[in-house]
């Protein structure tokens, strides 16, 4: 039998519990779950994201 790291098999649980939440979503309430997930780790971090538009001139960074 194989051995595999103990970090592998901690991603294959990850991988297997956020498959299982998305599983049976339509390709919209996937969409809706994403962004509300992300809008609450946002939250939670203090991260506050400026929308740029693509309409904007291209600015040089540095």
């Amino acid at each position: 039998m194989r051995k595999y790291d103990k970090s592998l098999i901690e991603v294959w649980e990850w991988k297997e519990k956020v498959y299982s939440d998305v599983k049976d979503l339509t390709a919209k309430e996937y969409i809706e779950k994403i962004k509300s997930d992300a809008e609450k780790i946002l939250a939670e971090s203090r991260v506050e994201l400026k929308t740029v538009s693509s309409r904007e001139e291209k600015q040089k960074v540095a």
